[in-house]
């Protein structure tokens, strides 16, 4: 479906001007009259204009007197200016005097001032410049041979016989040294241990030789014990245990002299 369309025009009216609105005429009101003056009704020009001519020239008179006046006023206060003038002007030139020489002063106090601000300044960094220069002296008067020791233990300047036996020579003495104590530290280890096994073997029979020293003094005394009633059993018994404590003092003597050959 399709909806219908339609072209339509539409035409105004032509405007026009508004006419201009006519000039206002008030409504007449009342009745016109006129009247006739004739000559001499209303005064005399001779005796009427007498009093106005008088005051005219009374009037015209004072003000030019009052003009005169003026002027002469006028006068006289452009003289008191004048003077009033000189006198300031000469104020003015005696103030501009005052004011130049006191710039003169400020400015000689201000160049005063800055000389001595200037010199004290010269004075106080020549004073620091001596301080300075005194403790750069002192400080520098052992910091050359400080550095120059430093730089010698650091091995900036070192002995080329010197650093070739520190670095070659010293290092293959002390391999050699420690090889040949390590030796003697062997060697010392097994004449100790030989010794140690030596003694303890000593040590060993000692104590078998006295063992059986024991066991014969035990069955001594039992014999003696056995035979207490015969006298010639305790007269043998008596033999017996001299010949023993003579054995045994005679074994003692012998071990001990046996054990210092050993151990020399």
């Amino acid at each position: 479906d399709r909806i219908e369309e339609a072209d339509v025009y539409v035409q105004t009216e032509r405007l026009l001007d508004r006419p201009s609105s006519p000039l206002y005429i008030p409504q007449v009101t009342g009745r016109d009259t006129a009247t006739q003056i004739e000559e001499g009704d209303l005064f005399n020009f001779d005796i009427e204009v007498k009093p106005i001519a008088e005051v005219l020239v009374g009037k015209t008179s004072e003000q030019a007197l009052v003009e005169i006046a003026e002027e002469e006023e006028i006068t006289r206060i452009r003289e008191q200016h004048r003077k009033y003038e000189e006198l300031r002007n000469s104020e003015l030139i005696e103030l501009q005097r005052f004011e130049e020489q006191e710039r003169r002063l400020r400015t000689e106090k201000e160049r005063r001032t800055k000389q001595a601000e200037e010199a004290h300044r010269q004075e106080q960094e020549l004073a620091e410049k001596m301080a300075a220069r005194a403790f750069t002296r002192a400080y520098l008067q052992d910091l050359v041979p400080s550095v120059f020791h430093n730089l010698r233990e650091n091995g900036f300047f070192y002995d080329p016989v010197e650093h070739e036996t520190e670095s070659t020579f010293m290092p293959w003495l002390m391999d050699r040294t420690m090889t040949h104590v390590n030796k003697l530290v062997i060697g010392r280890s097994l004449l100790d241990s030989t010794i140690r096994d030596v003694v303890n073997q000593r040590i060993d029979q000692y104590q078998r030789i006295d063992e059986s020293h024991r066991q014969v003094n035990h069955s001594s005394k039992r014999r003696s014990t056995t035979r207490e009633n015969s006298v010639h059993g305790s007269e043998k018994s008596q033999q017996q245990r001299k010949s023993t404590s003579g054995e045994l003092r005679e074994t003692p003597e012998d071990n001990r002299d046996e054990t210092n050959t050993d151990t020399s």
